[in-house]
């Protein structure tokens, strides 16, 4: 007994690490992709699609959220916008890992851009993890057009913008996504400037 406890909280400090480390799955996040996507804000494009909601087995998509994001992104002068009401087919299951789940996601995305390619620089997909009580997770994924995972953000209670905000439905997390967008991508803006 005492062996498979020492063997468990092996795992989960190593989960933790990875967790802390990577944020959520950023690490696969191509660093030379990022920079040229980071670099191109204010002149690229970008097509947002509606929120890939994931409530334990039952998933929803939010359109309301795709049009708030793009609303965002225009009036922020980021990015000139399209929105999409396409569906991606995200088929992974919940997972008690979100770095897991993220990687998932990310897998399923790319492979639908690919076989639906947009007529924008980027696409951008936002995926929101609700528990019982709230949201447990946000993801957003924003993707070249090659298929390389150029920008990413990953939120849960770990981070202090989502565990101050406690956002409990997807418009809440919506709300929570644009406004750490708006922080993470101003900065990086700033310091192009």
């Amino acid at each position: 007994m005492r062996g498979s406890n020492s063997t468990l909280w092996t795992v989960v400090l190593w989960n933790a690490i990875a967790f802390f480390i990577g944020g959520c799955g950023s690490r696969s996040v191509d660093s030379k992709a990022e920079q040229v996507f980071l670099q191109s804000l204010g002149s690229t494009s970008i097509t947002v699609f509606p929120a890939f909601v994931r409530q334990g087995e039952k998933t929803s998509r939010d359109a309301k959220a795709a049009a708030e994001i793009g609303t965002f992104l225009k009036k922020e002068n980021l990015a000139d916008v399209t929105i999409s009401d396409r569906h991606v087919p995200v088929t992974s299951p919940w997972r008690s890992n979100q770095s897991k789940m993220w990687r998932e996601s990310v897998k399923a995305f790319v492979s639908y851009l690919r076989a639906h390619p947009c007529q924008t620089a980027y696409a951008l997909l936002p995926e929101y993890l609700l528990g019982k009580t709230g949201a447990v997770g946000i993801h957003c994924y924003i993707v070249d057009a090659h298929g390389t995972l150029a920008y990413g953000i990953g939120l849960n209670s770990h981070h202090k913008p989502f565990a101050s905000a406690d956002p409990k439905t997807s418009g809440n997390c919506t709300a929570v996504l644009i406004n750490v967008a708006r922080d993470r991508l101003k900065s990086s803006r700033v310091r192009r400037d």
